[in-house]
């Protein structure tokens, strides 16, 4: 089956099921998934025990369903948030640190945001959209070109700016113009970067590629990059009655990392603080990711040592040329 049949199935089963129904529907997918050879599951172990090294094949298996349940109740949360109501989104978040951006917006300064693929990061967008800033933040280009435009549409529905991530897009330059002309949130999902623009960093003593874009922002915009994590959380009494649902997320706020460079800077320069940048906000988020690595949804290949050698060597001449 294709990935549209598919998804056009799972948007089928959430419309029409019970919550009760449907949620069990897909925690029974993640489980099935997370204990499966799948090739997508293997590559989340190796991700995860880089992070939690020791495990033993029964608590590796263990932590991987955990954490295809958790990927598929973001997806089951995904298809059902149009049908939420704002007082369910807002009872379905809580927050940690969030007013130092509420601070700057009040100010009228753009900040960005260095996030994680954890947790459900279309509802703390929707939630900082009604709660908190204005979000315009950019999107990988999935296939089928349908598969997009059904989550484009989706974001958009949920009162986020979204600019497609593809190659001489400029989605970065319509970031970097909607932070000058309004005080808004941009965050970006930088955990994987696999382009010749992927800056190498240090998560938990082995190398990773991570995207730029955060520390692009702020180079090109001089605004402040805040690491932001997102993990789920079980709800009880009187939130979880108003959320409908025993799952919320929270979103914490970790302290703001600053470019150092000015435009006089040379491009030596530049590239040295993306790079310390970009460190930063990994070595800030470590932590959040080994307390909640259920959470963390990565089946892909993001460590260096899991990539192809002659791709990675092309790629980093390309950045070599390029500057």
């Amino acid at each position: 089956m294709d990935a549209l049949k598919l998804f056009a199935l799972a948007q089928g089963a959430v419309d029409h099921l019970p919550e009760s129904v449907g949620r069990g529907l897909f925690n029974v997918v993640g489980t099935v998934s997370g204990l499966s050879p799948m090739a997508g599951v293997r590559q989340l172990r190796k991700n995860q025990a880089r992070l939690r090294p020791g495990m033993n094949r029964l608590q590796a298996l263990a932590l991987s369903e955990r954490a295809m349940r958790s990927y598929m109740r973001y997806y089951y949360e995904a298809l059902r948030m149009k049908s939420l109501s704002k007082e369910q989104i807002l009872a379905r978040l809580s927050e940690v640190g969030t007013d130092k951006i509420r601070t700057e917006i009040a100010q009228g300064r753009s900040v960005t945001g260095a996030l994680t693929h954890s947790g459900n990061w279309d509802l703390a967008g929707a939630w900082s959209n009604m709660a908190m800033a204005e979000v315009h933040t950019i999107a990988e280009k999935l296939e089928p070109p349908e598969l997009y435009e059904g989550f484009l549409r989706f974001r958009e529905g949920l009162g986020m700016t979204i600019y497609p991530l593809i190659k001489g897009g400029g989605a970065l330059h319509s970031l970097a113009r909607d932070m000058e002309e309004a005080p808004v949130f941009t965050p970006v999902l930088a955990d994987r970067d696999l382009s010749s623009t992927g800056i190498e960093v240090q998560l938990a003593g082995h190398t990773m590629r991570v995207a730029a874009g955060p520390a692009l922002l702020a180079q090109r915009t001089g605004v402040t990059i805040y690491p932001t994590f997102v993990h789920y959380e079980r709800l009880r009494g009187e939130r979880r009655k108003k959320a409908g649902s025993a799952w919320g997320v929270q979103i914490t706020i970790a302290d703001g990392i600053y470019a150092a460079t000015t435009p006089e800077s040379s491009a030596e320069e530049r590239r040295e603080d993306l790079a310390r940048m970009s460190q930063e906000w990994m070595s800030v988020l470590e932590p959040f990711l080994i307390a909640h690595l259920e959470d963390w949804h990565m089946l892909q290949k993001v460590f260096v040592d899991d990539l192809d050698p002659e791709r990675l060597a092309a790629a980093r001449a390309r950045a070599a040329q390029e500057g």
